[in-house]
């Protein structure tokens, strides 16, 4: 994903022109929040990975657990990623998808024999 940095604006000779730019920006930057946003969705399960990542000791990293690493990647962005992606953030989909989280700490604390 690069992005120009220099735009030849050259050919806005008029105030119709400049409108027409204007409209093209502002999709252009609505397009990259909304990438923005997708990627913020992503970051709760990247830090899970890493975390889990530098538990593993190396001589047991490979592919196996790479792919069990993905796959746990896949399981949080499932819950945190909303399904509609229209007039949703990540607020509101993080106070929705606290239940599930709420429901694995019980069941962890239950296992470990703690109430």
């Amino acid at each position: 994903m690069k992005y120009k940095t220099r735009y030849d604006l050259s050919h806005i000779t008029s105030v119709d022109a400049l409108r027409r730019e204007q409209a093209i920006v502002k999709g252009r930057i609505k397009d990259r929040e909304s990438e923005l946003r997708l990627k913020m969705y992503e970051i709760p399960a990247e830090l899970a990975a890493a975390g889990a990542n530098s538990m593993i000791p190396k001589i047991f990293r490979g592919k196996i657990t790479n792919g069990i690493l993905n796959g746990g990647k896949k399981l949080i962005n499932g819950f945190l990623v909303p399904q509609d992606q229209s007039n949703q953030n990540l607020l509101t989909n993080t106070i929705k998808s606290r239940g599930v989280f709420d429901i694995l700490k019980k069941g962890f604390n239950i296992w470990r024999g703690r109430k």
